[in-house]
């Protein structure tokens, strides 16, 4: 008779450690695709609080069509459709369609930008963009001090975009052939 009881007591508990093991495996993935903290605790959250085999069906057609999603994304960007875009950019006269992929290309994946303090000095910040889920575009500024030993990473909704931006002193007369564009982020605290 204690063995019957210890039977089924066992069932919930191997269900909830495995769903526990899938969860971190999701969380880990979703981290290093750059998923928001917040989106991610929401998640969980979500996940933490289903009651219902409706509500776990619901969180895990949501979770297929974000991974299909995400995979979809990946293999576009491995099989080169941002570079055929950019190659067929290329072939525009004026060189404007190959500026606007070649933005869209960076919005999509971030990178690496200089960036100008108010006091003038200049350090290179990683910089991606997403849409937080109160549709708000957000930019994200990580930087490197000390060799890769600490690392800041900050986060601003934008408010706007500053196009109109004029060349830094001493960077307009350089003669390189690569093309610059400068402009000015507007968030709740400066440009």
């Amino acid at each position: 008779s204690t063995g019957q009881q210890t039977g089924p007591s066992k069932t919930p508990a191997a269900i909830a450690s495995a769903a526990a093991l899938v969860a971190s495996h999701c969380i880990e993935i979703a981290e290093e695709m750059g998923a928001d903290p917040d989106q991610i605790l929401t998640a969980v959250n979500s996940a933490i609080n289903a009651r219902t085999n409706g509500d776990v069906m619901t969180l895990t057609a949501a979770a297929a069509t974000a991974l299909r999603g995400a995979a979809t994304l990946k293999a576009r960007l491995q099989k080169g459709y941002g570079a055929a875009a950019l190659a067929l950019g290329e072939q525009v006269e004026d060189g404007k369609d190959l500026n606007c992929m070649t933005a869209m290309n960076f919005v999509m994946q971030g990178g690496e930008l200089l960036k100008r303090t108010r006091k003038g000095d200049l350090h290179w910040k990683q910089v991606s963009f997403s849409i937080n889920s109160t549709f708000q575009v957000v930019v994200k500024l990580k930087s490197r001090h000390m060799a890769g030993a600490f690392t800041k990473k900050k986060k601003f909704i934008v408010s706007g975009v500053h196009s109109d931006i004029a060349a830094w002193l001493g960077r307009e007369h350089e003669d390189d052939a690569e093309q610059r564009d400068y402009f000015g982020i507007q968030t709740a605290d400066r440009v």
